[in-house]
């Protein structure tokens, strides 16, 4: 086994004690209509199962759907990890950043995929090695580019997205489920 594959894992992630999904999951139909009453925004955008409510200017949860914790696996190469999505909605895409700088669910790119550093808490490169125990708490970086931040997209969506321009700092809780994992097994989403 490679060193690479040697830092690979699979884990549940969250975002300050938030489960995550994708527009789609959360947002009605209407939102993704071209031509209708709001304006077209895209269902494969990461968020979390909570939104904006400008009226009172606090985040508030939203959607009735099943919330487990989004599974993950994280490839490694070198200090750097490609995050392969295991979790139904949008089994085997990546998170990648899309035209507009926020990620979202993408088919592999090769050398276009996003790919991240993990972070500990003072901005240190780590990978898998340094995470001793199976619970972890991780700061996202775009490879050549900054920390991913967490922000409000904005009408008509008022939910939490994740660009690396504006924002503040997202925090992620890593619950690691499998250890030196370079391929994922089976073909069946975790639940």
């Amino acid at each position: 086994m490679t060193k690479d594959q040697e830092r690979s894992f699979i884990a549940r992630i969250t975002c300050n004690g938030s489960n995550m999904t994708f527009f789609d999951q959360i947002l009605s139909a209407g939102h993704f209509e071209p031509g209708g009453r709001r304006s077209p925004i895209p269902p494969n955008i990461v968020t979390t199962f909570e939104g904006y409510d400008p009226a009172s200017g606090t985040m508030r949860p939203v959607g009735g759907r099943k919330r487990t914790a989004m599974v993950i696996h994280f490839r490694c190469y070198d200090d750097y990890y490609n995050l392969q999505i295991l979790s139904e909605a949008y089994y085997q895409k990546y998170f990648s950043k899309g035209d507009q700088g926020v990620l979202g669910a993408y088919p592999a790119a090769g050398g276009d995929t996003t790919s991240f550093n993990l972070l500990d808490s003072h901005q240190q490169i780590i990978t898998l090695d340094d995470l001793s125990s199976d619970q972890a708490t991780v700061h996202l970086k775009a490879r050549n580019a900054a920390i991913i931040k967490k922000e409000i997209w904005r009408d008509p969506a008022y939910s939490t997205c994740f660009t690396d321009k504006s924002g503040d700092i997202a925090t992620f809780k890593l619950d690691i489920l499998e250890r030196k994992v370079s391929s994922p097994a089976g073909s069946t989403p975790y639940s």
